[in-house]
């Protein structure tokens, strides 16, 4: 291998990247990501604000919990008197 090849799999560490970022650069992207998000004042939508999440969130736990339950008919065999022995 040469030295561009070298380049290419990591500065001669042999690892592949497709997209051509090694882990210090997404590092540095989340990072960044993080300082951005931690400069934004935190919000909460009208959703949180008048409850209507909160009641969302137990109708879709209400569903899941329904869903999963199974459903079990007693069946019982119906047995007649036997042959011959029925009333006149």
């Amino acid at each position: 291998m040469d030295s561009l090849e070298l380049m290419a799999y990591g500065m001669g560490q042999h690892t592949y990247s497709p997209d051509g970022l090694d882990e210090a650069s997404i590092d540095a992207l989340i990072a960044d990501v993080q300082d951005e998000l931690a400069d934004l004042p935190f919000a909460p939508t009208s959703a949180l604000l008048d409850g209507t999440a909160r009641t969302q969130m137990f109708r879709r736990i209400e569903r899941r919990a329904l869903g999963a339950t199974v459903r079990v008919l007693h069946v019982e065999a119906i047995t007649s008197a036997p042959f011959g022995t029925e009333a006149a």
